[in-house]
């Protein structure tokens, strides 16, 4: 690949990062082949997997800890066919970092905590519903 249009496969990157900023992790579903995300524009859902490639690749996101489109495939167009690191990849990486993020805070202050961890069952109770509905509305837009 020449350098103008590395240039401009990376001007490209950074904007499809920039794109999925506006996109809300709390969207993604995690299952056993992968990671589901649904369109911003229409009822469809894309499936986000993981590769497992080691790549000497120089079309690399920063943003997202230097992968690159050879680490993860996606089933919407702008991946399997024209081959970009498309929106919902970057979203997918975010998504997995603020997993981390969250996992380390929850690692740290376990550990730091010496009194008792109270629940209100009740919340408790009403955030897993309205979990379970946002479900399965979203399991019903997709059929």
């Amino acid at each position: 690949m020449n350098k103008g249009k590395l240039t401009s496969k990376l001007k490209d990157l950074r904007q499809r990062h920039k794109t999925s900023l506006s996109l809300s992790t709390a969207t993604i579903i995690e299952n056993e082949s992968g990671y589901i995300v649904p369109s911003s524009s229409t009822h469809e859902t894309y499936l986000i997997q993981e590769n497992n490639t080691n790549c000497s690749c120089k079309l690399i996101c920063t943003d997202c800890s230097n992968i690159c489109i050879h680490n993860y495939s996606c089933t919407c167009l702008d991946a399997s066919v024209k081959r970009n690191m498309c929106k919902h990849i970057h979203l997918v990486c975010r998504h997995k970092f603020e997993v981390a993020q969250a996992e380390s805070l929850n690692t740290n202050n376990s550990s730091s905590l010496q009194s008792d961890l109270l629940i209100d069952e009740d919340e408790t109770r009403t955030i897993e519903a309205d979990i379970i509905t946002e479900l399965c509305k979203k399991k019903l837009k997709s059929l």
